[in-house]
């Protein structure tokens, strides 16, 4: 009985045994089969590329600043009096020399008629006394206090003018009357405050420039402007301070922008685009910027070989539907769709993107692309 028991056991074991062979030693037909399995290579990632030519486009320095008058000035009072009459009116085009307001003569003309009449007197006096002199009849000191009396009655005459001409308030230069102080019956005095002249042609642009790009502006420079109300126009630069402004570093620019019949209105936010000259670039969509492993903004490309490429790009211009970017060779074969689904280095399958409709990386499109790939990678395999 027990030598059964032994037979049996020793049969388990052998039956154990052979089952454990054969599960780790496979035939040569399986181990080949095995071997070319595993070294078969995976099948590379299908992207859309566009093959795109540089352009050559204007490199511009963007500039945000504000519209401010060519001149402003307060027109003071230099007499006194009250408002005798009102004529100019408020926000209404003005011309050098145009009355503003007129102030009451009161005894002004009496004076005037006074003057002259003493200018007269001291004139006849003057010349009766020399003509004694040339006779020898009169000393020269009386003769110099006739002529002296005569320069004084003068210049009496010329104040009492004056000041009849000052009491005629008018408007310095051509511009627009932005405020009346005075009404009619306001008493004004010697330097009183009358009315605030805007003069708006030329407008001037006032911006602030970085130090590291005030050296690529030059005086005479000619730039595009855009205020905020829509409006559009061509600046020359007019001013480049000389000193930078300290807390900012930064370095105050104007332009002078022609402004006929002052249709834009000082004080509104403009923006100044400065041309420093011209830059070799891409237009593409933002959609296409991507960031490598170091954090640098670029774009990836596929080269002659069929590998990712990754160029590090600098934005040179915007616009609304893209971006211009420099730091692509002149001619790239631009990764459009796919470009999040590779690393520089690797190999990728290539088709050309249909011009008519580039799909940005992120869109629906793009995903659609992406599933076609990987059920054509699965079916290869």
């Amino acid at each position: 009985m027990n030598k059964s028991y032994l037979i049996a056991a020793a049969l388990a074991l052998a039956v154990t045994l052979w089952m454990v062979a054969g599960h780790f030693t496979g035939t040569p037909r399986q181990e080949e089969a095995v071997e070319a399995e595993s070294s078969q290579a995976p099948e590379p990632m299908t992207v859309e590329v566009r093959i795109q030519q540089a352009k050559r486009i204007p490199r511009y320095i963007v500039a945000q600043g504000q519209s401010e008058p060519n001149r402003v000035v307060t027109v003071r009072a230099e007499t006194v009096g009250r408002i005798a009459e009102v004529v100019a009116q408020e926000a209404r085009p003005v011309k050098a020399g145009d009355v503003l307001v007129r102030i009451e003569q009161n005894d002004r003309e009496a004076r005037l008629k006074q003057a002259q009449a003493l200018v007269r007197e001291r004139e006849r006096a003057y010349e009766g006394a020399n003509r004694l002199g040339e006779k020898g009849y009169q000393s020269q000191r009386l003769l110099d206090e006739a002529f002296s009396e005569l320069q004084s009655a003068r210049a009496e005459l010329e104040e009492i003018r004056l000041e009849i001409a000052n009491t005629t308030i008018r408007a310095p230069f051509d511009g627009i009357l932005e405020q009346r102080r005075v009404e009619l019956g306001d008493y004004v005095a010697v330097n009183g405050e009358v009315a605030t002249i805007v003069d708006n042609d030329p407008l001037i642009v006032s911006a602030q420039i970085a130090q590291q790009d005030i050296g690529k502006i030059a005086l005479g420079d000619v730039a595009a402007v855009t205020f905020a109300t829509g409006q559009s126009g061509e600046g020359r630069v007019r001013l480049i301070a000389p000193r930078a402004e300290a807390s900012t570093r930064t370095f105050r620019v104007e332009l002078e922008v022609p402004n006929p019949e002052s249709r834009i209105f000082s004080g509104t936010s403009a923006e100044a685009r400065l041309p420093t000259g011209t830059v070799l670039a891409h237009f593409l969509s933002p959609a296409m910027l991507t960031l490598n492993d170091a954090g640098e903004l670029g774009v990836k490309t596929v080269t002659e070989t069929d590998t990712v490429a990754f160029h590090p790009v600098s934005v040179v211009l915007s616009e609304s539907n893209g971006l211009w970017v420099a730091g692509l060779p002149d001619e790239a074969r631009i990764i459009t769709v796919g470009q999040g689904f590779v690393r520089e280095g690797e190999p990728v399958s290539v088709f050309l993107a249909d011009e008519s409709r580039v799909v940005p990386e992120g869109s629906v499109g793009a995903a659609l692309l992406s599933h076609t790939t990987l059920n054509a990678s699965e079916a290869t395999r």
